[in-house]
């Protein structure tokens, strides 16, 4: 049975073939699925795990839970990855700038895709790459990202804060539990986004090193590559 979009998405997913999508990578949403029978308080709730004809992206629904790994976005007040989740933060995201540096949860839209194995350094399918560009959905919200860090085998569906409050909207929480008076995130919710949380990644799309990305621009020219990518896959022109 083809994969059902669920219908608050619906507008945002005009032209989009799922008839046409194959199931993908099934040893992974197998992985997924067991997980969630373990009686997990975070279940990725994996709808569907799909390629699109000639590779031309990758698609999941799932939950999204909130990854803060990176440093502290620039300016006075804000927190590094450790700060704002002390349990689990990192320093550091699996991508990083050719000239060096990580990328801040808060200011920057990234996803996390699943290692392909526990104290692996490959994300879960060789057709997906750190650095590619993806598109996110939840609800009638719609947002560009890049994929930027790594997570555990088992789980999939993470995204920035920046991604989350991309796409806050019906019941859809803060990301960060508490801020200071600027705004900014002091620590974030140990909660995820329950389901219904749609990803297109777009195999082969990542930056080269020639294209020297930084901090400064990283997030115009992700939204103009990935929304590109993403009305070419709905056959459509411009950019959202």
């Amino acid at each position: 049975m083809a994969f059902q979009p669920p219908p608050k998405s619906l507008h945002q997913l005009t032209g989009v073939p799922f008839a046409d999508a194959k199931d993908f990578a099934a040893a992974a949403k197998a992985k997924y699925d067991a997980f969630d029978r373990t009686g997990t308080h975070d279940p990725n709730k994996c709808k569907a795990l799909l390629v699109f004809p000639d590779d031309s992206a990758v698609f999941w629904s799932s939950k999204m839970a909130v990854d803060a790994d990176g440093p502290a976005a620039p300016g006075p007040g804000r927190r590094n990855g450790k700060e704002l989740d002390p349990a689990n933060g990192l320093l550091k995201t699996s991508y990083s700038f050719p000239q060096g540096g990580f990328l801040p949860s808060e200011t920057i839209p990234y996803i996390v895709l699943p290692l392909n194995a526990p104290g692996g350094r490959k994300p879960f399918d060789p057709l997906v790459a750190i650095g590619d560009m993806a598109i996110v959905i939840f609800g009638d919200k719609i947002t560009a990202a890049i994929c930027g860090d790594l997570g555990p085998d088992k789980k999939i569906g993470e995204g920035s804060i920046r991604v989350h409050e991309a796409l806050m909207q019906h019941g859809a929480a803060d990301p960060c539990a508490t801020r200071d008076g600027n705004g900014f995130c002091k620590r974030i919710h140990d909660a995820s986004v329950e389901e219904d949380v749609l990803f297109f990644v777009f195999p082969g799309s990542a930056f080269t090193d020639a294209d020297n990305l930084t901090l400064q621009d990283v997030e115009s020219r992700i939204k103009e590559r990935a929304f590109g990518l993403y009305n070419k896959l709905r056959g459509v022109g411009g950019n959202a």
